[in-house]
């Protein structure tokens, strides 16, 4: 693997780290002079005399923080405002007061100065970013200026290493430090990241809740202790044991807080197996061949050959819990299962991983003191006939070994690299070992080297070299494996997991939810997640928590009626987060302004509105080979698309509002005049208008797509786009006017598609402002619909009272005589819709639906024929006008009348034609109606099966 060389330290780093692993240093070319590594803090930035405003790369180096200063100078000596997900932590001494009381300024110095640079060096390790100090205090940011996929995580080892640190800083520095201690508060949120200040002073700071939660978690945390707030423990669980506490009345909040205090980092199989807080238990589900795969490398490991195998695959695709299949089966057959884990911050440290191993292997705990780990090490290696290895392992794990420090750096690796060997070789005599090493992705060089020699001195031993990783490094594994190979070896097992499939989603839901889940919802976790399983798992606990998912009437569940995807999960967003970080500038500028095309976007679009279109080309290239974007040309337009619709969401979701609207009205105005305004642009016109907030343009848009929408029958469309129309009448004066009509628009979708609460809260709305009729008919068809026979007729009689004789009362006369019938009231029905037919007036819709239900009452009156001739001419004066919702409404009637008359075979025929009608478009009352009616002439025509059949999907 290539690397570089850190100017400020002289560490080892692999070629993707943008930072030192060391020491925090932003990455520089290699021999490049640098000044000497700072604290991570932010400090003045002075600017050039001229005022230009554009310090050179030197100057912000010199006077910005380091992880500021790289993102500030790879961006152009911008940073952009964004929102990020941040982690805070507030960090602050007690017992200062007391000090600073007894010693004069230059004496506090010397206490006070070497305690904040150990806190600010441990910040900087964990990749955190120190945003300013307090006197005795300090505040860090992890995930801002660059994210991390665990960014709650280090934080709280960051906490965990400050309060060990203290007491040994305290030892050194001497009686004035006694008594001091540390309180933590750590708080993970959303915040506005962006550079604050003028020419004279510049500083990056955050923004947000999270930054003063985790300051009042701090005041309220006792010496030595650190306390969490509720989204840092959700996030973090499963790595670290915390204790819960009673919620906690804090300064500026109007409820108590839930809070938690950190115990200590869990060394449990979960927590070792879950750097990110990754579910690792539960049933594999869609990996059987590639299980069978690797349990056959176990299974040939035990009858004595050796090897190596690779699982690769994208976050969260199941490697750690396709890995802990192999790990039960491999010990259920006599394997000793050895593990160790690369870290992104060990990353920069050499032999990061067998350090680890040999913490696992010893039971070294981060609270151990030299000899106590030097014991548990002895311990540990005394029945491993490895003696010599010892020394060179204390050496390792930092515990002090005089004869192993006296070896040449190029000595010392040769040493380790033999024990290394002899060690796992002395382990094998006895039993099968494989060594599993998760997360190669961030392998240092050095450990890389070491994996390399034992694929080569190992391969006639019983030693399996387990590896997993991701997939942007797969051709660094197999190079790290192939040099290592020895002739006549076997080749490495390279398994590579894909996505799930919708099958194995289903069964991943299932026993999430303990039952078969809604039918909408796994095409809702394919598109959004791409089949990735810890994508489809947060979403699913995210749906539960919003109650976008409920259980329904049967105990089973269902998706909340109305609800869309809101939020992606803080648990998904921390892993997305980390790889829009590691994109360059420009790709990661060119992801933002394509979240705002859309889903699917033309190159030809994306380059007009984005900030630098000449750079277009090479950043969908990169965003493409990091498998955010995939090519989605469709024959005429080269397109791209997002691989997962939670990766839009997340770009989306980090630019601010201003910038959003400036974007969505950039994009509307170059579509438009890139592709004109007809209907096959019309819903991406109007979506873009209405999230630029722009307005009357905004409305006629988003109500001629709502009405193209109606007439395809696109029903849930169409709600989207008149509801949106309304939100901006209601709030735009200029079409306040509007807002009566397109209420009544929706209610009456509403009402279509069987969402009758939503129908009548819009219907009453519209009737009072307007007093219009057509609002109090859909009030009483609604209530009419509901059950609500009383109230119905109520309403009805309270229109009819109030209406003067300019009005046409007829449809009220309509849901008046319409009620009264399913009520049972028929002579009363008969009379009412008599009524609404004498009134003068053309025929229409109106004349046609008081024709069906005449026909239906007389139906009920024994006057079947009669109701035949009235539902027949109803039929024809629909077909006439086309409408096809009334037309869905007469075939179901003359069914009915058919089936009282005895037809049956007519009648099947009308209510099948019926129902092909109401599915087209998407009646829901017709659509059951006729499936029930038919169900009773199947029944009666001696067709049980079909009877049942219907009856069933009604239900």
């Amino acid at each position: 693997m290539s690397v570089w060389h850190c100017a400020a330290c002289g560490g080892e780093n692999p070629e993707r780290m943008r930072f030192c692993g060391h020491c925090g240093t932003p990455r520089a070319a290699a021999g490049e002079a640098r000044p000497p590594a700072e604290p991570p803090r932010a400090q003045p930035m002075r600017v050039t005399p001229e005022g230009s405003g554009a310090p050179s790369d030197e100057v912000i180096r010199s006077f910005v923080a380091g992880q500021v200063a790289d993102r500030m100078i790879e961006s152009g000596r911008q940073l952009t405002e964004e929102r990020r997900l941040v982690t805070s932590l507030f960090a602050d001494l007690s017992g200062f007061t007391p000090l600073a009381e007894r010693l004069d300024a230059e004496e506090l110095l010397g206490v006070i100065d070497p305690i904040i640079n150990t806190m600010a060096e441990i910040v900087g390790r964990y990749g955190g970013f120190v945003e300013k100090f307090a006197g005795d205090a300090l505040l860090a940011l992890f995930g801002a200026p660059v994210s991390h996929e665990d960014d709650a995580a280090r934080a709280l080892l960051a906490a965990l290493e400050m309060h060990r640190e203290l007491g040994r800083v305290c030892q050194r520095i001497g009686d004035e430090a006694a008594g001091l201690t540390l309180h933590v508060g750590v708080s993970t949120g959303h915040g506005i990241a962006r550079m604050i200040g003028g020419q004279v002073r510049l500083d990056y700071a955050v923004l947000g809740d999270s930054v003063i939660l985790a300051q009042r978690l701090e005041s309220a945390a006792p010496p030595g202790e650190t306390y969490v707030a509720e989204a840092t423990y959700r996030l973090a669980g499963q790595r670290f044991d915390f204790e819960p506490l009673e919620p906690l009345s804090l300064k500026g909040k109007s409820e108590p807080v839930p809070a938690f205090r950190l115990v200590g980092e869990r060394r449990s199989q979960d927590a070792a197996q879950s750097a990110i807080g990754m579910r690792t238990h539960g049933p594999l589900v869609g990996r059987a061949r590639e299980l069978a795969t690797l349990t056959g490398v176990v299974d040939a490991l035990v009858a004595g050959s050796g090897g190596a195998a690779a699982v690769i695959g994208e976050p969260g695709v199941g490697k750690s819990r396709l890995t802990e299949e192999v790990r039960e089966h491999a010990i259920r057959h006599g394997v000793r299962w050895l593990e160790a884990r690369c870290l992104s911050y060990g990353a920069g440290l050499a032999y990061w991983p067998f350090a680890d191993l040999i913490r696992r292997f010893a039971q070294i705990t981060a609270t151990d003191d030299p000899p106590a780990a030097r014991a548990r090490l002895d311990e540990a290696m005394a029945n491993t006939d490895v003696a010599a290895a010892v020394p060179l392992f204390a050496r390792l794990l930092g515990i002090s070994e005089a004869a192993a420090g006296e070896l040449e750096p190029e000595a010392y690796r040769r040493e380790l690299h033999g024990a290394t060997t002899s060690w796992l070789r002395a382990l094998a005599a006895d039993s099968p070992v494989a060594l599993a090493i998760e997360d190669v992705h961030w392998i240092d060089p050095s450990s890389a080297s070491l994996v390399a020699e034992l694929h080569t001195e190992l391969g006639s031993d019983r030693v399996l070299l387990y590896l997993s990783s991701r997939a942007d490094v797969r051709d660094e594994i197999g190079a790290m494996l192939s040099a290592g190979e020895r002739e006549g070896s076997s080749p490495p097992v390279v398994v590579m997991l894909e996505p799930l499939d919708e099958a194995a989603m289903r069964e991943l839901a299932r026993d999430m939810l303990g039952g078969d889940p809604p039918t909408a919802l796994i095409p809702m976790l394919a598109d959004r997640g791409g089949g990735n399983p810890f994508f489809v798992e947060e979403t699913i606990r995210s749906l539960q928590e919003s109650g976008g998912l409920e259980h329904d009437d049967e105990g089973g569940w269902r998706l909340r009626p109305g609800f869309t995807a809101g939020e992606v999960p803080i648990s998904i967003e921390g892993v997305l987060a980390a790889r829009i970080d590691s994109l360059s500038p420009e790709a990661a500028s060119v992801l933002g302004v394509a979240s705002v095309v859309g889903r699917r976007a033309r190159l030809l679009l994306l380059e007009a509105v984005a900030d630098e279109p000449s750079g277009i080309t090479s950043a969908v290239a990169q965003l493409v080979s990091a498998g955010m974007l995939d090519p989605a040309s469709d024959g005429l337009d080269d397109a791209v698309a997002f691989h997962h619709a939670l990766v839009q969401d997340v770009a989306y979701s980090r630019l601010l509002r201003r910038r959003r609207r400036e974007l969505h009205q950039r994009t509307a105005e170059v579509a438009e005049e890139l592709y004109g305004a007809g209907d096959d642009v019309i819903d991406l016109l109007a979506r873009h208008l209405y999230l630029a907030d722009a307005g009357p343009k905004a409305v006629d848009y988003l109500v001629r797509a709502g009405e193209r929408a109606r007439r395809l029958f696109a029903n849930e469309e169409a709600i989207v786009h008149f509801g949106r129309a309304v939100e901006l009448s209601r709030r735009e004066a200029a079409v306040a006017h509007r807002l009566p009509d397109l209420l009544l628009t929706v209610a009456d979708l509403h009402e279509l598609t069987g969402s009758y609460d939503e129908a009548l809260r819009l219907y009453e709305d519209a009737r009072d402002r307007t007093g219009d009729v057509r609002a109090w008919r859909g009030i009483v068809s609604t209530l009419r619909r509901e059950g609500r026979y009383d109230e119905a007729i109520s309403a009805a009689d309270e229109a009819l009272a109030g209406a003067d004789g300019s009005v046409d009362t007829r449809a009220l006369w309509l849901e008046r005589g319409w009620t009264l019938s399913v009520r049972g009231d028929v002579a009363d029905a008969i009379a009412a819709l008599e009524t609404g037919l004498e009134l003068a007036a053309p025929p229409d819709a109106v004349t046609g639906a008081l024709l069906l239900q005449l026909a239906r009452a007389e139906t009920l009156r024994g006057a079947s024929e009669t109701a035949l001739q009235h539902a027949t001419e109803a039929r024809r004066l629909f077909e006439t006008t086309d409408d096809q919702r009334g037309l869905a409404t007469a075939l179901r009637i003359i069914g009915d009348v058919a089936d009282d008359l005895g037809r049956l075979d007519e009648a099947a025929a009308a209510l099948r034609t019926g129902l092909e009608v109401a599915l087209r478009v998407g009646n829901a009352e017709e659509i059951g109606s006729c499936l029930v009616n038919l169900g009773f002439v199947e029944q009666r025509r001696g067709n049980l099966a079909e009877a049942i059949e219907c009856d069933l999907r009604a239900v």
